[in-house]
């Protein structure tokens, strides 16, 4: 790329770099505005035509107002429907076609009638060289606000409160535009861009820009980031474009422009894009405010929120999230263009909505900005419990007073509570245990009714009831289980001693 400026870029740093190399400043007067319409409304049987409202105010004000019909032909050739269709290059061309110092645009929000009126409106004013906004107000008014005490001055006519509010809107228009050179530009920068504008450093990006002539065409265009010159290349003189590589030093540049017109009048233009170099990937965490799910529909833990967060400001491209089982098999997948959601919610489903088996998955979180920079977040454990406590309990030993019993439990999650009820051979409730926590291994329980004898009706032996729950929400419950008898040990009988047989060797 050529890095070398020519005497005439020389001559303009030595006259300095605001951009205005020739001429003197000087104030504008505006003499000529241009009204955009702001509609009529329509209030009971009055209607009020509020452009042509404005347009009388300006006239009052000794101000000269573009015809409506001029306007109207301009916008009609530039296809120009509404406001928001203006950009800066039309304005200026406006301000060349109907020679006006200044285009008013506005809106009225609010007009209602009734014993207390109301309206709402605001304007703007633009300056036609540079499409800066050089003046804007807004008023809210209703009919009791000009009330004094005893509701003396209320104005209680919507046709008052208009003429009020258009008057007061307009009281502080300026008499001038700002300054300006004296030798405006014959053309207009309509857009100039980098695409993609925002990337690694040492990469490539394409700069186009878009031309629009008001009174002449330039002659030359030399674009510059830092001082390295972008090759532009042109085929109908009006949209330009080139290729640049990316300084290596993550910042961000802008896009200066120098611009002869066809009088040999240089311009410059600082500032009309920007590329953002970016080397650094993302930074994320990822917060859980549980990592146990129990997806069986019972109104307890039945999915699993958790909540991303970027450690640094970035422009993300895409995002995508991830849950897989122990194998390193994906289970759960979802992904995204642009910013992250504020959080995720995990139901305990594959892709195919369909819930996955108890056990730990692990989740992760992958990211990639605008300039191709990746990062994946540390896995995260989750674990998967549908299944409820098992337990076994068995009669260890058994008296005349009082019964032992063994217990085992196994659970995927802890324990949170659980009540046991003991009754002896009548049926009777003997004792009663309960806990928060693990279960013990060993509880006695004493029999209060063991000499009366059992009692045919109710069934003669022992049995027991139990409730458990885990903290995933999972329950266990049994209702009067027979006791299991203690398993008997049977020893091991010894293989028969092997009679030695004696063999004659000849």
């Amino acid at each position: 790329m050529k890095k070398r400026i020519s005497i005439l870029f020389i001559l303009f740093f030595l006259l300095g770099s605001s951009g205005k190399i020739f001429g003197v400043e000087t104030g504008a007067n505006i003499k000529k505005i241009a009204v955009m319409p702001f509609g009529s409304h329509t209030v009971g049987a009055l209607t009020f035509d509020f452009t042509r409202l404005i347009t009388n105010r300006l006239i009052n004000d000794k101000f000269s107002v573009i015809s409506q019909d001029m306007l109207e032909g301009f916008l009609v050739k530039k296809r120009v429907r509404r406001t928001d269709f203006l950009d800066r290059a039309t304005i200026r061309e406006m301000g060349m076609a109907l020679n006006a110092d200044a285009l008013m645009i506005g809106s009225v929000d609010l007009l209602a009638g009734g014993e207390n009126p109301r309206i709402a409106m605001s304007a703007q004013m633009i300056d036609c060289v540079d499409s800066a906004v050089v003046w804007a107000d807004s008023i809210s008014y209703t009919g009791a606000d000009f009330a004094t005490f005893l509701g003396i001055g209320k104005i209680n006519s919507v046709r008052k409160l208009v003429e009020v509010a258009v008057t007061d809107l307009l009281k502080g228009l300026p008499a001038e535009v700002g300054v300006h050179d004296e030798l405006p530009r014959p053309f207009e920068i309509a857009q100039a861009s980098f695409f993609p504008k925002v990337l690694k450093g040492g990469q490539s990006t394409n700069v186009s820009i878009e031309v629009r002539e008001i009174t002449g065409k330039p002659t030359d265009i030399k674009a510059f980031v830092l001082d390295t010159e972008v090759e532009l290349k042109t085929e109908d003189a009006r949209w330009y474009t080139g290729t640049f590589t990316a300084p290596s030093i993550e910042g961000v540049y802008s896009l200066r422009l120098y611009v002869t017109d066809q009088g040999n009048t240089l311009f410059s233009m600082d500032d009309l894009a920007r590329l953002r170099v970016d080397n650094t990937p993302p930074e994320i965490s990822v917060s859980f405010r549980q990592r146990l799910i129990s997806p069986n529909n019972d109104g307890i833990k039945d999915n699993i929120p958790f909540f991303p967060e970027l450690l640094k400001t970035d422009i993300l491209a895409g995002w995508r999230v991830e849950i897989a089982d122990e194998a390193g098999a994906i289970v759960r997948s979802e992904e995204g263009i642009g910013r992250l959601p504020g959080g995720f919610v995990w139901r305990g489903e594959d892709n195919n909505f369909r819930r996955v088996k108890d056990g730990t998955y692990f989740c992760r979180l992958i990211l990639e900005d605008k300039a191709g920079n990746r990062s994946v977040s540390p896995k995260e454990t989750i674990v998967v419990d549908t299944t409820p406590p098992e337990v076994e309990l068995v009669l260890a030993a058994e008296d005349d007073k009082e019964i032992s019993l063994g217990l085992k439990s196994k659970d995927v999650s802890k324990i949170g509570s659980w009540e046991l009820i003991i009754y002896d051979r009548n049926g009777d409730e003997a004792g009663k245990f309960e806990g928060k926590g693990d279960i013990p291994t060993e509880l006695s329980c004493e029999l209060k009714h063991a000499q009366e004898g059992p009692n045919p009706e109710k069934g003669g032996f022992l049995a027991y009831s139990l409730e458990v729950g885990d903290i995933a929400g999972n329950r266990l419950e049994i209702e009067k289980e027979p006791l299991k008898p203690p398993e008997r040990v049977v020893p091991e009988r010894e293989p028969p001693e092997k009679k030695e047989l004696w063999i004659e060797d000849f």
